[in-house]
């Protein structure tokens, strides 16, 4: 229900016709004696009828609107006031209530109008609670000796209710509002009524950067208040910063930060109050959102990819670590990749992340560790080759190709039909007869730190043979000839094969034999002729062709 709902239904015209805001003040032994008869004058000031809550200290009780102790101390004089229903006299009552000596704060008249003008240095136009209203002479419902009452509450700048005292009348509450013409002269604040912290406010949260710090309100009186805040760093204000949250940033780091809180009460001076200061602002705490990763073939040669990860707040900077075996790699710093050298072999590789931000302490978080470190393979650019012709006595060397890396060392096994051939290394093979008949290669075995070693043969080369010698012996005949064929090869016992013998259009087919073959050549036409002496070949031995002159008779 509202205060204007509430006022006192039946005020009888009695009652408003002989109400008397404007008692003479007890005067002063100077006092001019129409002062001190005051009393004997009419009404000197009247509210309309619906302007009051109540009427008379038992209305006014029933109603919970209370006078402050003053019905039981009326008839004491306060301020030098006359005692007893009187206006001046019951603010005065008041102001000394509220903790000011019973000593008139000024010299002079003690009527209602001289209070304001007798106190122009306290004497405003803003009402509050606890303060003096105060009329001039003939102000408003004020009478000749004008009007003083005491404020209970200010319901906005142009209503308030006051609780009054009147000579000739009695006590009351009533609704005073700016355009009802019974707005006061002013308000005299002598000692008007306090708004008090009762609790200073308090910060809670840590003080480090990126942290959020809240602050309660504090505790005040009345507690219906309305409060705003003001954070401030070492003493000076936060621009900006007036909510009951404060997000620590890093411009804080080492400061000490308060909250200052402002209460403010219609009616009531405005307050503040601080809150004991935070220990220096500690610096922040990253945190790793989603951890770093490797990613790559963990092989020599091979390339690891690091994921920095994710992190919150976005750091400043990140610093990278590589690690083998959980061990500094050094001079492996910086970089999101790691190239797997030789030395790295059976090592497992991790790689350490730490972020850092202005105002925050350094976090890392390290990953998971690689599978080890295997070997590095080679590449062949250029295949081995054998060089040299392939016969018996001829010496064979080796073009042992390119790689990819460059190998350190180089080995070479000399091969016989795909067999190591025993003691024959190096670069060069001096070709013997156990290789007649046999396809020689070579085997090249590149070896380097941190490789797996790699054997690569060349191509075979043809198979290596021996090259013959042909003897030829002949005995002349009638129409015939008859030729015996010997061949031998070096590194031979003995040569086998087919030899071919043509004379004069006729040819003869024989084998072998111990290296030896004859034929008969017949029916032959005299005279001079060249045989030709054709052998085959063999897998051991070239072919060979000879020719001699012979004489058929």
């Amino acid at each position: 229900m509202s205060l204007r709902t509430r006022l006192l239904a039946p005020v009888t015209a009695a009652l408003v016709g002989g109400l008397v805001a404007g008692l003479v003040a007890l005067a002063p032994a100077a006092a001019s004696a129409a002062d001190q008869q005051g009393h004997k004058r009419g009404p000197d000031a009247v509210f309309k009828r619906s302007s009051y809550l109540c009427y008379g200290y038992q209305d006014c009780r029933d109603q919970g609107m209370g006078n402050a102790g003053y019905a039981q101390n009326n008839d004491k004089m306060y301020w030098r006031m006359y005692s007893g229903h009187n206006c001046t006299n019951y603010a005065a009552y008041r102001m000394v209530k509220s903790g000011l000596p019973n000593t008139r704060p000024w010299s002079g008249g003690g009527n209602a109008m001289y209070w304001g003008t007798s106190m122009p240095r306290i004497t405003d136009d803003v009402p509050r609670v606890g303060a003096v209203a105060w009329w001039k002479a003939n102000a408003g419902p004020a009478g000749s000796v004008g009007h003083v009452a005491y404020v209970e509450k200010v319901v906005s700048a142009d209503e308030v209710i006051v609780s009054q005292d009147s000579w000739g009348g009695d006590f009351s509450w009533a609704v005073i509002t700016r355009s009802s013409g019974n707005w006061p002269s002013g308000f005299v604040h002598f000692n008007d009524q306090p708004l008090s912290n009762q609790v200073a406010p308090v910060i809670s949260g840590i003080a480090k950067v990126g942290s959020v710090l809240s602050s309660t309100p504090g505790g005040w009186k009345p507690a219906d208040v309305q409060v705003s805040y003001q954070w401030s760093a070492d003493g000076q204000k936060i621009a900006g910063a007036t909510e009951p949250t404060l997000r620590v940033t890093k411009a804080r780091l080492d400061q000490t930060l308060t909250v200052t809180t402002t209460a403010t009460k219609l009616g009531y001076p405005t307050r503040t109050a601080t809150s004991a200061p935070t220990a220096a602002v500690l610096p922040g705490t990253l945190k790793s959102v989603t951890a770093p990763a490797l990613s790559g073939v963990s092989q020599v040669d091979s390339t690891l990819t690091l994921d920095t990860g994710t992190w919150t707040p976005a750091p400043d900077a990140l610093t990278v670590q590589w690690l083998a075996d959980g061990q500094p790699i050094e001079g492996a710093t910086g970089a999101p990749t790691l190239s797997l050298t030789p030395d790295l072999v059976g090592a497992t590789i991790s790689a350490t992340v730490t972020a850092s931000r202005a105002g925050y302490d350094p976090v890392s978080a390290t990953t998971a560790p690689s599978a080890p470190v295997v070997p590095g393979t080679f590449t062949v650019a250029t295949a081995p080759s054998v060089l040299g012709l392939p016969e018996m006595g001829q010496a064979l060397t080796v073009d042992t190709g390119a790689y990819h890396p460059t190998a350190d060392t180089v080995a070479i096994q000399w091969l016989r039909d795909g067999v190591p051939i025993d003691g024959a290394t190096g670069p060069s093979y001096q070709l013997i007869n156990l290789d007649l008949g046999s396809r020689i290669s070579a085997r090249v075995t590149v070896s380097r730190a941190g490789y797996t070693d790699l054997s690569v043969d060349s191509p075979s080369t043809a198979r290596i043979r021996t090259d013959p010698r042909i003897r030829v012996q002949t005995q002349r005949l009638q129409h015939k000839v008859k030729v015996t064929v010997t061949v031998s090869a070096p590194g031979l016992d003995v040569v086998d094969g087919v030899v071919v013998v043509r004379l004069a259009g006729v040819a003869q087919i024989a084998t072998l034999r111990n290296g030896t073959a004859r034929v008969v050549l017949d029916d032959l036409p005299p005279g001079k002729r060249t045989m030709t002496i054709r052998y085959a070949g063999s897998d051991t031995v070239n072919r060979l062709v000879v020719t001699r002159q012979v004489r058929v008779l």
